[in-house]
């Protein structure tokens, strides 16, 4: 009968192996995971700050504390927003080859999307606007939306879509013709 620790310590060593096989992240994918890591904790902290009833970068009149539906979503953004920093290192950090490498980029494809597609349409509305195209003036919450909140959703996309594919490239397994 096998013990714990020695399964542990074989478990560990495998895992060690494998991240050996492949490189370091580069300084510039360090420096991107970085980035996007002080992104979500950013975007974690202004959704506590939120949450207990601060208003700054919220449209003028809007608070969370007052819209229930939009103070639950602000409750489930910090624990996934903080999930997302964790990530960004893991993508870059040598610790976040011991994960399963399609779980790994399951979650950092699924963030890189998500971003991106939450943005995409504003960042069209802003092309619009500093194209001198748009009908009416930006205001209120097409303000806030168009101008901050969906440029930096943009943001996080394209950190995490480098990251993803940086990631995918760095650990992908060597082809029969490479081993």
């Amino acid at each position: 009968m096998r013990t714990a620790p020695a399964d542990a310590s074989r478990r560990t060593s495998r895992l060690a192996a494998r991240a050996d096989l492949h490189p370091a992240a580069t300084a510039r994918q360090r420096a991107t995971g970085a980035a996007a890591c002080v992104w979500m904790v950013l975007f974690a902290a202004f959704h506590a700050y939120w949450a207990l009833g601060g208003t700054y970068g919220l449209p003028p009149g809007e608070s969370l504390v007052d819209n229930k539906p939009l103070f639950i979503i602000d409750l489930i953004a910090i624990p996934m927003n903080l999930g997302g920093a964790a990530l960004a290192l893991a993508l870059v950090q040598r610790w976040g080859l011991f994960f399963p490498r399609k779980l790994v980029l399951f979650g950092a494809w699924g963030c890189a999307l998500l971003m991106v597609f939450h943005a995409l349409p504003a960042m069209v509305d802003l092309a619009v606007y500093l194209a001198g195209r748009r009908t009416g003036p930006l205001e209120g919450m097409d303000r806030f939306a168009v101008l901050l909140y969906e440029p930096y959703w943009m943001l996080g996309g394209l950190l995490f879509t480098a990251l993803a594919v940086a990631f995918q490239r760095r650990t992908r397994p060597p082809r029969p013709e490479e081993a």
